[in-house]
């Protein structure tokens, strides 16, 4: 690929930067002009005597236009901007909150005011004013001076939705800190928590101390270390991963009692209770144990949450605890008891122990004793039923390697774990003094290490030796501070109350810039004719930055006009006053005479009953911007008018019809969406169809009745009478049979209903691709995608029952299905990353032109302002799984659960990769065979991450992991297919196995295909899609519908299982990579989502299902072949 051309990650960067670069150009042009005039834009003080939260405690009462002589001197950062022509209004936010500004020409004059309405949206002032109460009652300040504190070169985020993309909250938490109170909250909670521990512990005689960061040999936990190299010593050294060990040897040394608060950093994943550096409270008293402890802990954390909330009942997601001590206190072997309903204790036969295991289906290895075993029992059975503080105590002696020997029993220790809302929040002992028994255990763990457990604790003969000079009885007491903050501001993320967590580093370097603010004032503050700077070296290397470019042109809206959802409510309204014209209010004549006698007035009604039927009946494709539709709505709204004056007169139905007459005059424009050609044809042919076989029923009915009508039958009036009852005519015939006189009536009238009905839909009947596209078609996409398909769900375009738009130049694709007026978009655009924006425009006016709804599945999260500019709405949908095979490792604590599973799997079974093509056809059929048996008979699901085939053997880019049992028989496979481009990478399609194979014969089967590729240089690979994954961890900043979706979210869990996809995934270390639904109206999103939930599979309602079904999956699914020369989608 030549050098020249960007990959889509570039191209990503580059457009997201495009209106920073520009904005940011503009306000260096304004420092520049500062400077010429002599005003120093970053001054070096100044002088405040109040906050905004001081002003509002002092004068939060003052009445609406009053005035004070309290003169005050704020600074802050400026979070809005109103101008209104020598009367200016801002926000100033300070630390303690906001507060309006009024800035008037005869306070400040002239120069003043205009320095004032320069400024923009994030630069820091000190204002000096009398604080005032506004006319409306808002508490302000009116300004006397104020001066620029710091001009910020680069705009704000959307202060409406702060940072909705959580990952740049994380990344660039300055920003988050200005936008998003929430974030504030915490962490000013954070601080009141840690000052609250250490207030307890210093009133409680606890001395702070500080023990090295830098180690020679990691040791207090079991943990995987952090190493580096010390130069001036030439020695590897480790990054601490926990006090413990160091604080303990202070007591030997005579301090009673220490604690220590401090960083401690674990070489391990992430998730979102677990960060690689965090905070750890460890403090030691001599002469207690772990029942002094429980009481410590108590106290500590409902101090806590009385310092960060005033009260100390919390809330975790739906549900309020009570942190008031005292807390629930119950051994690990009451605890299995309880939740399995088992018995079991350290000193049972490991195999009983391991069969227990077994039927809970919890992962042991061979070096395990009846105490590990219990442990890893307990944790999976209980933990997360333990939603009140609890007490897990008296643990295995064979996990507690540094905790006392039980006084009631030698195979337990004195040990507690504090877990609440199913989260371990503490861990204490008491200490083990004795150095021999300390020597012993620590011998029992290397035997651990060695037989691959690397849970256990490395061996330490110092802190041994530290011990023989003798440790006092103690206890001791560890809690992790930002899992303690979780619990009392009910954060579900470690991430949102840690500052600065650890992240994996963008691609290609540098952050994405988010969101920008775009309020129209805060974009209207740049002077018209104002230059722009082009020769400014803003970072100091000497050489002038490159020439800014000037603003681009503006996007082309393409979505559907907003006119046209109120006008189709408003014709179905009017419709509804037509089709019941006797509807209170709506009759009133206000006197006026009537026109027509009573009879004739009675036909009257009934067509003004056909008329509203057919206003009805229109409406929704109205709504769609049909032209078709706006001609009928016209001539139907004005026939309404001239029905209504002649039944009434009503004079209010007659002002209701002829303003719809000239609303849809006056937006003519917004009806551009064409007919289906068929379908006007189709009309046409229907209608002497229909005219005829009235006729012959009505002609047919009159004759029978020949000798019971008066007066004789003639051709003009058995006309009159067929055709004018289709519209609720009467007719010119008496019937002396009146039963058949009222049914003839009745019936014409039905008839002329349903004739009404019938050539509406086909009018309006919508362009239908009811074929596959053609395989020239198929092939030209083929070609695309390998040449730009980089993105991981790009070759799922491929999928037989998806159609093909392609660009004007025919370099890009999109595919989608049609199904009930929508396009469904499966991912991004496929070509060129300069020509994704031409290729969306281009695909917004086809579905514009057809009066389509659009929405887009599975979109990458940072394309959002790509699809935000266009006037679309970007709905968080979930995240995709991507490994990077080039790091996997099955090493760490964290891949303790995968590295058993492969480990057991792999005794008695054999892995394989090989490509597709490389299968014989016996592979293929039993291949084919586990997936049929895997779906027992079900159709295949997916849309947007699965081709929906079964193994051809023909596919070389396509690549198979494939299980083998001892006896060589495929038991299970995975079948991935390729991501292109110079990063190249592969998607999960298929995952089966035999419905009676191994459990863990999945992460056997992963784990060892990513290891493999990585091997071969492959960097990426996909695995599953979890849907709102990211919303059943946090959704505090997500806005209400963010809110929504974590509801729905957890609603659904149990039934398509949410939370364990997502849980499954991230037990392979996985980058998330978060994708978006958007769509063009937030109005259809119920819509939206059923046929998104119909077309990948997850839901079939009876009835209507096959009406959810895209046309073409349906051909598809008969066999139908691609006819040559099908109708291009454009």
């Amino acid at each position: 690929m030549s050098d020249a051309i960007a990959t889509p990650e570039e191209h990503d960067r580059a457009q997201a930067a495009t209106f920073d670069e520009q904005e940011r150009a503009r306000r260096l042009a304004k420092l520049d002009a500062l400077r010429a005039e002599g005003v120093e834009p970053y001054p070096v003080r100044f002088d405040r005597d109040a906050t905004a939260a001081a002003v509002r405690a002092a004068h939060g009462d003052l009445p609406a236009g009053a005035e004070t002589d309290h003169v005050v001197r704020l600074a802050g950062r400026v979070t809005g901007l109103r101008r209104h022509g020598g009367l200016d209004f801002a926000d100033l936010m300070d630390e303690t909150g906001a507060i309006q500004l009024l800035a008037t020409r005869d306070a400040l004059g002239d120069e003043a005011l205009r320095r004032f309405s320069d400024l923009d949206l994030g630069d820091w002032v000190g204002v000096e004013g009398r604080v005032v109460a506004s006319r409306t009652g808002e508490l302000s300040v009116a300004l006397t001076r104020f001066a620029l504190l710091a001009k910020a070169l680069r705009p704000l985020p959307d202060l409406r939705h702060g940072l909705a993309d959580t990952e740049q909250r994380y990344r660039r938490r300055y920003l988050d800190l200005i936008v998003n109170p929430r974030s504030r909250e915490v962490f000013r909670a954070r601080s009141a928590v840690i000052e609250a521990i250490r207030r307890v512990l210093r009133e409680r005689g606890f001395h702070e101390v500080e023990t090295p960061v830098l180690l020679s040999q990691a040791g207090g936990a079991a943990a995987k270390p952090f190493i580096t190299h010390h130069n001036a010593l030439d020695i590897e050294m480790t990054l601490r991963i926990a006090l413990e060990l160091p604080l303990k040897r202070l007591l030997v040394g005579g301090m009673d009692r220490v604690f220590e608060i401090g960083r401690v950093f674990r070489n391990e994943g992430l998730d979102t209770r677990h960060n690689p550096e965090f905070t750890l409270l460890e403090a030691y008293q001599a002469f207690g144990d772990y029942r002094d402890m429980m009481e410590l802990t108590e106290t500590l954390v409902s101090e806590a949450a009385l310092a960060a909330n005033g009260t100390t009942v919390v809330r975790v997601g739906d549900r309020e605890i009570d942190l008031r001590p005292p807390f629930r206190r119950a051994s690990m072997i009451e605890l299995v008891k309880e939740h399995g309903g088992v018995d079991m204790h350290p000193s049972m036969p490991v195999e009983e122990a391991r069969a227990i295991a077994d039927r809970f289906g919890v992962e042991w290895l061979e070096v395990w004793g009846s105490g590990k075993i219990l442990a890893e029992v307990c944790d999976a059975l209980c933990e997360r039923h333990l939603i009140e503080p609890t007490f897990v105590t008296d643990h295995p002696k064979e996990i507690s390697p540094l905790a006392r020997t039980h006084r009631d029993d030698p195979l337990l220790t004195e040990r507690f774990e504090l877990v609440v809302a199913g989260r371990e929040l503490a861990n204490a002992y008491s200490e083990l003094n004795d150095p021999v028994d300390q020597a012993e255990r620590f011998a029992y763990q290397a035997k651990q290490q060695a037989g691959g457990d690397e849970e256990a604790e490395p061996v330490d003969d110092d802190y041994v030796q530290a011990l023989e000079y003798g440790l006092p009885p103690t206890g001791g007491l560890g809690i992790g501070i930002d899992r303690l903050v979780m619990l009392v501001t009910g954060a579900e993320s470690i991430r949102d109350v840690i500052l600065f967590p650890t992240l994996r580093p963008q691609e290609g370097g540098g952050q994405r810039p988010p969101a920008r603010a775009t309020a129209a004032d805060s974009l209207a503050l740049h002077r018209p004719g104002a230059p722009l700077a082009d020769a400014v070296d803003t970072d100091g290397d000497g050489v002038p930055d490159a020439p800014r470019r000037p603003p681009a042109a503006p996007v082309p809206i393409t979505r559907r006009p907003r006119s046209l959802k109120p006008l189709a409510w408003l014709t179905a309204l009017v419709g509804l006053l037509s089709l019941i014209p006797s509807l209170p209010i709506a009759d009133w004549s206000f006197g006026l005479p009537t026109l027509l006698e009573r009879s004739s007035r009675a036909t009257t009604f009934v067509v003004s009953a056909v008329i509203g039927v057919a206003l009805i009946v229109v409406s929704r494709q109205i709504a769609r911007g049909r032209r078709r539709a706006w001609w009928i709505a016209l001539a139907l709204f004005g026939s309404a008018a001239v029905i209504h004056v002649l039944k009434g007169p009503d004079p209010i139905a007659v002002l209701a019809n002829a303003a719809m007459f000239v609303a849809f005059v006056w937006n003519r424009q917004d009806f551009r969406a064409k007919g289906e050609p068929g379908s006007l044809l189709d009309a046409l042919v229907f209608v002497p169809v229909y005219l005829g076989a009235v006729l012959t029923f009505g002609v047919v009915s009159l004759l029978t009745q020949a000798s019971n009508v008066t007066p004789h039958l003639g051709v003009g009036g058995v006309l009159k009478t067929i055709f004018g009852g289709l519209i609720g005519l009467d007719g010119v015939y008496e019937f002396r049979r009146r039963l058949f006189g009222e049914f003839f009536a009745d019936a014409l009238l039905a008839l002329g209903i349903l004739g009404l009905l019938i050539l509406l839909y086909l009018l309006f009947r919508p362009i239908v691709h009811r074929e596959p596209p053609s395989e020239e078609r198929r092939e030209r996409a083929r070609e695309i995608v390998r040449r730009w398909g980089s993105d991981t769900l790009a070759y799922f375009a491929l999928r037989q029952d998806k159609s093909y738009f392609f660009s004007a130049d025919g370099r890009s694709l999109i595919a989608y299905a049609y199904v009930r007026g929508y396009a469904m978009v499966a991912a991004d655009p496929i070509g060129p990353p300069e020509d994704r924006a031409r290729v969306l425009d281009e695909f917004l006016a086809f579905c514009r032109e057809r009066g389509w709804g659009v929405a887009f599945l599975a979109v990458r999260e940072d394309d959002a302002p790509l699809y935000r500019e266009r006037g679309m709405h970007v709905i968080y949908l979930g995240d995709e799984a991507i490994l990077r095979c080039d790091t996997f490792t099955l090493e760490g604590s964290r891949m303790k659960a995968v590295r058993e599973a492969v480990r057991r799997v792999g005794r008695d079974h054999r892995f394989e990769l090989l490509r597709e093509s490389e299968a014989s056809p016996e592979l293929v059929a039993q291949l084919n065979a586990i997936s049929a048996e895997w779906r027992r008979g079900d159709d295949e699901r997916g849309f947007t991450m699965e081709l929906g085939e079964d193994v051809a053997g023909v596919e070389r880019d396509f690549v198979i992991a494939l299980a083998r049992d001892a006896s060589g028989a495929p038991v299970g496979f995975l079948r991935f297919v390729p991501a292109y481009g110079e990063d190249m990478g592969y998607s999960l399609d298929l995952m089966r196995r035999r419905l009676d194979s191994v459990n863990g014969l999945t992460e056997f089967l992963i784990a060892n295909a990513a290891l493999e590729l990585g091997a071969r240089g492959v960097r990426r690979l996909s695995l599953n899609f979890a849907a709102w994954g990211r919303l059943l961890d946090s959704a505090e900043d997500a806005g209400w519908l963010g809110r929504f979706e974590q509801k729905v979210a957890r609603g659904l869990n149990p039934y398509f299982q949410i939370q364990s996809l997502r849980d499954f995934n991230a037990k392979f270390g996985p980058q998330w990579l978060a994708r978006s639904l958007v769509i063009d109206d937030l109005g259809e999103l119920p819509k939206v989502a059923l046929l998104y939930a119909s077309i990948e599979g997850f839901l079939d309602l009876p009835l209507i299902g096959r009406l959810l079904v895209p046309p073409v999956r349906r051909a598809v699914a008969q066999g139908d072949a691609p006819p040559a020369g099908v109708r291009s989608a454009a």
